[in-house]
């Protein structure tokens, strides 16, 4: 199944607070890893989550047919 990653504009401001490696970390990491991941429980953020280091990534899925 092809799948395709969208960030938030919250994400592209939050990033540059992050270092060159820690981008690079979170990119890589999130494309490796959202296959094999749990829902969280409920949560304000988002119902999924990806920890990378000491960095979290809060993400959801959509399904598009």
């Amino acid at each position: 199944m092809a799948y395709r990653i969208e960030y938030s504009p919250a994400t592209h401001e939050q990033l540059p607070a992050l270092t060159a490696r820690q981008r690079s970390l979170v990119f890589d990491s999130v494309d490796d890893q959202l296959k094999n991941r749990k829902p969280m429980r409920p949560n304000p953020l988002a119902p999924w989550e990806l920890r990378v280091e000491g960095l979290r990534v809060y993400y959801d899925v959509t399904v598009e047919l």
